[in-house]
């Protein structure tokens, strides 16, 4: 009996010293960005910006070629933690990139990309949809949200996340040359830190012709899983930076996944269960008077993964937190969502049609 219990005692200090100098491992390799940071632009565009010409731009985020349909997610209240297998990605992305060549944009606002990773079945994303819209026709940038060399979230030996690396990418026709990614404040405390999001903003300034000022193209995905005090954080420094711009003469247009709900879009979706994710509303005017947000509150731009998708069942939750916000300077002439009934996504596209004013 005794030598059972010795035993015992030694497998449960083998397994603890493994736990330790397994996050020890994961810490020391933890991915630690700048606050600044210059991404490289590959390509430079074909086309120059001018006033008071008319671009049109696509916000999606594609849930890494995983979220579509058929799928669920444990963080949602669903039981999977990646699809079953390469084809059911392989199946979503050809659905996303003929929707990208369907409703064609001078820029688009990607989120959730991968490259090779784990949970995507290793497939690079950001070069597929950069090859998909034109290798010499748009210029590509992409930043990190997400990078992590193991994450053993969240279900199981098998059924996990693993190697990942993910962000944000913005393919743009316009020339330029600039692109930084700038960190958004908070983190998770140790040791959920070491394998979660480093959420920031990617930003992209372009050139116009024959004006001193420039257009800076935002591509944000801010947090949805914490308590709600770190995309305060988040919302106070996009605040802060755009009006920082705005009062500099710019022109200023955010894209991308909010997390939230617009203010003209509070209670068109109703919370059918609270015990999942709730999109917070944004402050009616939280960004001042020279900025508004540019939205279509009669379609859902994302969907609750608590089940495969079901448009009849009264469990399927809707949301609409994908928009755009544009500053005064910049005329808005149409926006509308694309519905793809989120056969691809958990997310539909929405697009944007504006010009400079001179």
């Amino acid at each position: 009996m005794i030598r059972v219990w010795r035993l015992f005692y030694r497998f449960i200090l083998g397994l603890l010293l493994f736990v330790v100098a397994f996050l020890g491992f994961l810490t020391a390799v933890e991915y630690r960005p700048d606050d600044i940071e210059s991404v490289p632009v590959l390509n430079e565009g074909s086309q120059t910006l001018m006033l008071d010409q008319a671009m049109t731009l696509m916000t999606f985020n594609i849930g890494y070629g995983g979220l579509g349909a058929t799928e669920d997610f444990v963080m949602d209240g669903g039981e999977k933690g990646r699809p079953d297998d390469k084809s059911v990605v392989e199946g979503f992305l050809s659905g996303i990139t003929e929707l990208m060549l369907t409703y064609e944009a001078d820029v688009y606002f990607m989120q959730e990309v991968d490259r090779p990773s784990r949970r995507s079945y290793y497939i690079d994303q950001v070069e597929l949809l950069h090859e998909t819209v034109g290798l010499e026709q748009y210029s590509m940038s992409f930043a990190l949200n997400f990078k992590a060399l193991f994450v053993p979230f969240p279900v199981s030996l098998t059924d996990h996340i693993g190697r990942v690396e993910s962000g944000m990418q913005t393919l743009s026709v316009f020339e330029q040359k600039h692109a930084e990614r700038y960190q958004f404040p908070g983190e998770f405390s140790w040791p959920v830190r070491v394998v979660n999001l480093k959420r920031a903003m990617l930003v992209n300034r372009i050139e116009i012709a024959d004006s001193e000022q420039d257009l800076y193209l935002i591509n944000v995905h801010l947090s949805a899983y914490d308590d709600g005090s770190m995309r305060a954080l988040e919302m106070a420094l996009l605040r802060e930076f755009i009006q920082e711009l705005y009062n500099a003469g710019h022109y200023v247009i955010v894209g991308g996944d909010f997390n939230q709900t617009f203010p003209d879009a509070e209670g068109v979706f109703p919370v059918v269960n609270t015990d999942h994710f709730e999109a917070a509303v944004i402050e009616e005017g939280y960004f001042g008077d020279n900025f508004s947000f540019t939205i279509d509150p009669t379609l859902p731009t994302s969907r609750l993964l608590n089940q495969p998708y079901e448009p009849d069942d009264p469990k399927t939750q809707y949301y609409i937190i994908d928009g755009f916000l544009i500053s005064d300077n910049i005329e808005l002439i149409d926006v509308y969502t694309i519905d793809a009934a989120f056969e691809h996504s958990d997310h539909n596209p929405v697009m944007l049609e504006v010009k400079l004013k001179p």
